[in-house]
């Protein structure tokens, strides 16, 4: 029996698109945030920045960032200009 091939073959082949956010897939990400420091993590992890990536140009340690996403300690008026430059970006 001869193989019988038709044009339509790879037409009947169907591709899936799926678009996937990463970071809904992290537990550490805030879906949806309540609290600023929620709401600074999402802006960060959105913008694919670490802590530290985030800390230096806000002069800070990780460790303060940590304070104020994870531990919900506010941070002084100081930073408040910068922060909410960041989130609004």
């Amino acid at each position: 029996m001869d193989a019988v091939y038709n044009d339509n073959f790879f037409q009947s082949i169907y591709t899936i698109n799926i678009d996937i956010n990463l970071l809904d897939l992290n537990p550490a990400y805030p879906k949806e945030p309540q609290t600023p420091g929620e709401k600074l993590r999402k802006a960060r992890m959105d913008k694919n920045m670490l802590i530290r990536e985030f800390a230096e140009p806000m002069g800070v340690s990780e460790d303060t960032v940590i304070n104020w996403e994870v531990r919900g300690v506010k941070p002084s008026g100081r930073f408040l200009e910068k922060i909410k430059s960041f989130l609004e970006i």
